[in-house]
């Protein structure tokens, strides 16, 4: 669909309880509306945010650029997670083999071996590396935000996702983006304090944002800050 200059797509929501825009680098514009809700409004509130779409737009349009300047084949040499203030040095030996092992020294340094042409293959083992470090990194450092904020939760699970940096289940599950080792600390931070606060507020309303004001009392930069590190993601975290 299109609006004022500009194409997007419509999304509804049963947890949504306003209109809201989103821009991904893979959907481009998204508008988020709750269920039932009156689309002929969508164009008037187009107009009212155009200038922060045209900003948002020409940042998504900047990191596809990137990537499309990126080799698609290219393989990491360095990885940096700066959640944690640590580097690795990725090396890679060609064997010949039908699977390729990934090998960490415990000293930052990785050796992936085997079909290293198979530039999926290892991005691939790649991405189980960096989730087994968020398994490690992100749980007890939710568990500990858990004990500080005294927020309990159930339980809670590492995924890869393109579009949110975690979510919180009606049943009290918790799940993290493991990407979110990609991002500095404070802003791990952040969603960890956000995600534990949908175990009492369900919602985006302002009682949520008042109980994550508690605990991350400079939450409205840290969401700007948050939609910018999308761009910075390594093209191999998928």
């Amino acid at each position: 669909m299109s609006g004022p200059h500009f194409d997007y797509q419509i999304r509804e929501s049963a947890r949504a309880k306003y209109m809201s825009l989103r821009v991904t680098v893979e959907r481009g514009l998204e508008v988020v509306v709750p269920r039932g809700f009156n689309r002929t409004l969508i164009p008037t509130f187009l107009r009212e945010k155009h200038a922060w779409v045209q900003s948002a737009l020409a940042k998504v349009e900047q990191a596809r650029d990137r990537r499309t300047a990126e080799p698609v084949e290219a393989l990491p040499i360095e990885i940096a997670l700066p959640s944690v203030g640590r580097k690795w040095i990725v090396e890679y030996e060609a064997k010949r083999s039908r699977r390729i092992s990934l090998t960490d020294d415990g000293r930052g340094r990785l050796r992936i071996c085997g079909p290293v042409e198979n530039v999926a293959a290892c991005h691939a083992v790649l991405g189980r590396w960096a989730h087994r470090q968020a398994f490690t990194v992100l749980i007890p450092w939710l568990r500990q935000l858990s004990d500080e904020t005294g927020i309990a939760f159930v339980q809670t699970a590492i995924r890869c996702q393109k579009s949110r940096w975690g979510s919180c289940s009606s049943s009290g599950t918790i799940s993290l983006n493991q990407k979110l080792l990609f991002v500095d600390p404070d802003l791990v931070r952040y969603v960890l304090i956000h995600e534990l606060c949908h175990m009492r507020e369900m919602n985006h309303s302002r009682h949520f944002w008042k109980l994550v004001g508690q605990f991350y009392p400079d939450y409205r930069l840290a969401r700007h800050r948050l939609k910018e590190a999308w761009f910075q993601m390594p093209r191999w975290t998928g």
